[in-house]
């Protein structure tokens, strides 16, 4: 290949244009070893002056012989440079004005030959140049015609590029205008030429020397050594009077011929079926001659295939087999070789904001790697790394996760996996406090009263018993200076690693909420009635994989419903006539007030749903079923033993899917990675339930609340056996206009299918509920999961602004 580079010495000084040989010494596709050894010799002055040729004289033939051996070195720059390639230089000069060239390492002249004399030259004038000194000036004397005059040799010198120029000197330095690129085979995962273009030293519009010719040179050829045979890189002038010039790179990809079949080999995972198609389809009309082209194209399919299925370290490595006829794929199937577990947390006492450490103080990294599920001599799938991270974080004694899978640098068959994760603190404590206020208008009003802090205290200890053990106690209440009055309590024990991706857990608790069974939309003063729940409760929680869920549980409680005084309440009451009438529906199974019921739980979930750039993508389906196990025995005189909860069985099953919205076009790779667009997604919503034998009214479904049909208040629309709700939502990111939040708009609606009236004492009925109802609006989600919205009541007429937080689905 041909190279032609213009090297500048000096400020200024001489314009050498060098020609050049680039080949390529290929040794192995992944060693290579580059040794880069540069000489340049100038044995003469530097020279750039006026040329010597202009005035021809006659010489004789010795003088001539002399003037060669003197003019010789003063051009010659020679260098040596050994890695992929080797440079030889060319004493060739540059074209002058005209229409000649320069030699021996001399500019051109005015259409004349450059380099040797073409007249006779005096010799005088030789010896004179010679023997000058180096005096900043030489005094002028009287030269008969046709003689050079005797001069310093730092006469010659030109001091700045911005003097002015004898004819057929280069001005300015080495200045790349074009870079032109030939050859270079556009296919598969190798960049386009303008991608090339951004990736060499050798930039259009800026300087450049040899070293970054030879710098793309060797990046070139070892970057894509699988693809490319040869590259060649040479420059040539734009003009006659610049240093400007144009770069060409001219490319040679693999062509081999003799080539009979395409092979695949080391496919162990895929099908021998899914391998003849790609060969067949792979296979070029003219067999016995293959080029890149076709390789990109079997790479590209096999390596589709194992993508399509999750499996990311699955690849072609290389092709050999070229020798024998044979165009074969070796395909490397890599495995998990190692898994390691990395600490990483801010320890009190470093200043650095990150440490990292081996040895867990909550869980052990035994216990990270079995719950992981991650095994040596498993190919890794991308859905692994998922599982891992959930099923580790199940544990609940982890702040952060993340899962790092790397290939082995030594052997590319081999996949080490980094588990990092952060633990939580093993000890802690957390006090919530907050205030009540009445709302006069759209103004708080203060009160002794008001000004009485509620909240809770939250005390935990993790890695109990030296197993990641964790105990957790909650107090809670909403008035500090006695507490006793509506103290809540939640003491938890739970161990993470009872069994493979399975934890069990133990808890006792204590809480009192308002129950909406028992309140009306249209009665004005309705005293509320609160469920008090005293009992115990164990279960076992499975995590399958992913989102996925599955839990078992038993509990036994006691059930107390009570007025805001603390004082039994057996039966419902309204106001009539100007006075409470408590002939409403029975609060309890016993008509007492109070129940001991025993149950059996069980919850799964099928969970998919992803977040893509912040709007959920996917399916989740959620089943729930309860069971009382309630069983009384009679005794004699019409007494009864056993708990009072009852025999039942309720279930309920949910149905969300989240999808892009229909009738738009879905977002490109790119607009999802590189420009961070989130979908416009429709969310579609079903939740149904039923429920048979005796069962108290505080455990009926109700329908109503910004979690069930939203524009009406809790339990508003009725308290049944059976029920449906449907919901549909459109979300719309404003990210991708550039504004904060999500804008949605949604439409409800829920209905007890008739069965409010199999009710004990038909709640709904009393206190003059719809049985169903229909609701619509809009709202803008902002500062994560807060949404302010508007939702019209259909039933009134009426619409209402709302703030909630959580997700509705």
């Amino acid at each position: 290949m041909a190279h032609t580079a213009s090297m500048a010495i000096g400020a200024g000084a001489m314009h050498l244009p060098v020609q050049s040989s680039i080949k390529p010494t290929r040794q192995s596709r992944t060693h290579r070893t580059s040794i880069v050894r540069c000489q340049a010799a100038a044995d003469g002055p530097s020279t750039s002056g006026r040329p010597l040729n202009q005035q021809p004289q006659l010489v004789p033939e010795w003088a001539g012989k002399l003037w060669q051996s003197m003019a010789r070195p003063v051009g010659v720059f020679s260098a040596t440079c050994t890695s992929s390639f080797m440079i030889v230089p060319s004493l060739t000069g540059g074209s002058g004005p005209g229409n000649g060239s320069g030699g021996w390492g001399r500019g051109g002249g005015d259409g004349n030959s450059g380099g040797m004399p073409q007249g006779p030259v005096d010799p005088q004038s030789l010896f004179d140049l010679a023997a000058a000194d180096d005096s900043e000036e030489v005094l002028p004397t009287e030269e008969p015609a046709g003689k050079v005059s005797g001069r310093s040799w730092k006469d010659l010198i030109t001091p700045s590029e911005d003097e002015a120029l004898e004819p057929g000197q280069r001005s300015g330095t080495n200045r790349c205008v074009e870079v032109v690129i030939e050859g270079w085979p556009s296919v598969g995962a190798l960049p386009r030429e303008a991608e090339l273009r951004d990736m060499l030293n050798i930039q259009e519009g800026h300087i450049f020397d040899y070293q970054d010719i030879v710098d793309d040179r060797r990046r070139l050829e070892t970057q894509y050594d699988e693809y490319i045979s040869t590259v060649d890189i040479k420059t040539e002038f734009v003009d006659d009077k610049t240093n400007h010039q144009r770069v060409i790179l001219k490319f040679q990809p693999y062509t081999f011929a003799g080539i009979e079949e395409i092979q695949i080999k080391g496919a162990i995972l895929m099908p021998p079926k899914v391998q003849e198609a790609i060969i067949t389809s792979c296979m070029p009309e003219n067999v016995y001659k293959v080029d890149v082209g076709v390789m990109d194209k079997v790479r590209e399919k096999i390596e589709k295939w194992y993508q399509d299925r999750g499996l990311p370290f699955c690849y072609v490595g290389y092709f050999d087999g070229m020798e024998e006829g044979k165009l074969r794929a070796n395909v490397i199937e890599a495995k998990i070789n190692d898994v390691r577990v990395r600490y990483s947390k801010m320890r009190q006492g470093d200043e650095s904001e990150d440490t990292s450490y081996e040895n867990g103080e909550v869980v052990p990294a035994t216990r990270i790697i079995q719950s992981s599920g991650l095994k040596k001599g498993e190919h890794y799938h991308i859905d692994d790394g998922y599982d891992a991270m959930n099923n580790v974080y199940a544990c609940g004694l982890l702040e952060d996760i993340n899962i790092e899978p790397q290939q082995d640098m030594q052997d590319p068959s081999k996949i080490n996996v980094v588990i990092k994760v952060e633990e939580v603190e093993p000890r802690s404590m957390e006090m919530d406090l907050d205030w009540t206020f009445q709302m006069k208008g759209m103004l708080p009003q203060l009160s002794r009263q008001a000004l009485v802090p509620g909240g809770n205290v939250e005390i935990s200890h993790e890695n109990l018993f030296g197993d990641s053990q964790s105990l957790n106690v909650s107090l809670s209440s909403s008035d500090w200076r006695n507490p006793g009055a509506d103290l809540g309590f939640q003491m938890s024990f739970t161990e993470p690693f009872y069994a493979p991706n399975t934890t069990r857990n133990v808890q006792v608790f204590n809480t009192r909420k308002t129950s909406p069974v028992f309140t009306s939309p249209v009665e004005n003063e309705v005293p509320p009635v609160f469920v008090d729940r005293l009992g115990l409760k164990a279960w076992t929680s499975h995590v399958p994989g992913q989102d996925n869920k599955v839990e078992h549980s038993l509990m036994l409680q006691t059930v107390s419903t009570v007025d805001e005084n603390g004082q039994p309440v057996a039966k419902g009451t309204k106001v009539a006539r100007g006075y409470y009438a408590d002939n409403g529906p029975a609060t309890t199974l016993s008509g007492t007030g109070k129940d001991v019921s025993l149950s059996y739980q069980h919850f799964s979930a099928i969970d998919n749903v992803q977040f893509v750039n912040g709007n959920q993508l996917g399916t989740r389906m959620l089943f729930q079923v309860d069971q009382g196990l309630n069983l009384q025995l009679p005794l004699p005189g019409g007494r009864k033993i056993g708990p009072s909860g009852g025999i039942f069985n309720r279930c309920q099953a949910t149905f969300t899917k989240f999808m892009q919205l229909p009738f738009l076009p879905n977002l490109t790779q790119d607009e999802v990675w590189i420009a961070r667009k989130a979908p416009n997604t429709l969310v579609l919503h079903a939740r149904a339930g039923n429920c048979v034998g005796d069962m108290a009214a505080y455990d009926y479904f109700t329908l109503g609340g910004p979690y069930s049909v939203r524009g009406y208040s809790y339990g508003e629309l009725g308290a049944c056996r059976r029920f449906l709700e449907t919901a549909a939502e459109v979300r719309l990111p404003l990210k991708n206009v550039g504004l904060p939040g999500t804008a949605y708009a949604f439409m409800e609606y829920g209905t007890d299918l008739g069965s409010s009236r199999a009710v004990d004492g038909n709640p709904t009925e009393y206190y003059r509920k719809a049985g169903r109802g229909a609701s619509y609006g809009a709202g803008m989600k902002l500062l994560g999961a807060c949404r302010f919205e508007y939702a019209r009541d259909c039933n009134a007429g009426t619409g209402n602004v709302f703030i909630n937080w959580g997700e509705r689905f």
